[in-house]
């Protein structure tokens, strides 16, 4: 597209509000331009990826005043939560694997491919975006256009505040979603800053937060609580020692849920978890990785297991304390070895960071 810069880093928190204003102009004439925008979540995705992606396509809609547009929020899974905000809302998001890629191709809450199912192949001929607060990865190169603040708690947190500085109010159930994905990112607020509070006294008006707390509320189906436990169960533990600290490191492996299984793990006594869940049906190994924040001071989860994919060929990412990877699978190789063999990658790499 004429006129607009190959990189764009934008922090939504600096002072350096001309360069902000710069930035959020690009997104408007791009917004203007392109009639065909696709805005792509990672898997099973969360209040937070569908809520932003809410939030740019209707932004998209505002701007872009062509019959003829088409503009679409897609992704190959949305979770339970999600599925009961979308219903609520009375939205609809796209469900496919490898979806048509439009001219326009913006990924929003994904900091790497692993957590898309496209032919990136595909993607040499798109204006391609990323709109993000997780840590950069090698996604950040293959983006013409990329707007990332790693300080901010949620990706909804970062749309929000450009509507505020475009002076666009959003409507009741667009803000809905905004602030839907702002409280679930920041754990019902425990991680919330000052910025985050200013944004949900913008947003909130007219609207009950008693109502986005029952949004976010849901009771865990069986197939997850099993899951749970099963985990628990199968979990090896690992003590690390450096001087007088010791580490406890839970190593498990489940058939579905691997990210609750680890922050559960977490959440009844390890210090750092890491679960193998292996896809045979995808041919596809998934690794989900908790830890405690203390520990997220020493690690970065999202470095550590961008590290632990590549060693596994695959790609990897996220958050300071909460990541995770896709590799591949390759048929009739032996299961449990390969759980193993993963397992054991994962301890040995965080026991080299800790150094």
């Amino acid at each position: 597209m004429n006129n607009i810069p190959n990189k764009i880093y934008n922090d939504t928190n600096s002072k350096d509000n001309d360069n902000n204003s710069n930035n959020i102009n690009h997104l408007k004439k791009l917004f203007k331009e392109k009639n065909n925008i696709l805005f792509l979540c990672h898997h099973n995705a969360d209040p937070d990826a569908i809520g932003g992606a809410l939030g740019l396509k209707y932004l998209a809609n505002s701007f872009n005043k062509s019959k003829k547009s088409n503009i679409i929020i897609s992704t190959n899974s949305v979770s339970k939560l999600t599925r009961n905000i979308l219903s609520e809302l009375n939205e609809t998001v796209e469900i496919v694997n490898y979806p048509k890629l439009l001219d326009v191709v913006c990924f929003v809450d994904t900091s790497s491919l692993n957590q898309v199912l496209i032919d990136e192949n595909k993607l040499s001929d798109k204006k391609v975006i990323l709109i993000d607060h997780h840590k950069k990865t090698d996604l950040v190169d293959m983006c013409d256009f990329v707007i990332v603040d790693e300080n901010s708690t949620s990706v909804c947190e970062i749309v929000a505040n450009i509507f505020k500085k475009i002076n666009i109010y959003p409507p009741k159930n667009i803000r809905t979603a905004l602030l839907c994905g702002i409280v679930y990112d920041t754990k019902h607020l425990k991680l919330a800053t000052e910025g985050t509070f200013n944004i949900i006294s913008w947003l909130i008006r007219d609207i009950s937060f008693q109502k986005i707390l029952y949004l976010l509320t849901q009771e865990s189906d069986e197939s997850k609580k099993l899951a749970h436990l099963k985990a628990c169960s199968r979990m090896e533990l690992r003590i690390i020692k450096r001087g007088n600290r010791k580490y406890i490191v839970g190593l498990s492996n489940s058939s579905s849920n691997e990210a609750s299984c680890a922050k559960t793990m977490v959440s009844i006594g390890a210090d750092i978890a890491f679960v193998v869940a292996i896809r045979k049906k995808d041919n596809e190994i998934r690794v989900s990785a908790r830890c405690r924040k203390p520990i997220s001071k020493q690690v970065h989860l999202g470095v550590l297991m961008e590290k632990i994919a590549k060693k596994l060929n695959g790609r990897g990412g996220g958050h300071a304390e909460a990541a995770g990877l896709n590799a591949n699978f390759e048929k009739g190789a032996p299961k449990d070895e390969i759980i193993k063999e993963v397992l054991n990658l994962c301890a040995n790499m965080f026991e080299k960071e800790l150094n």
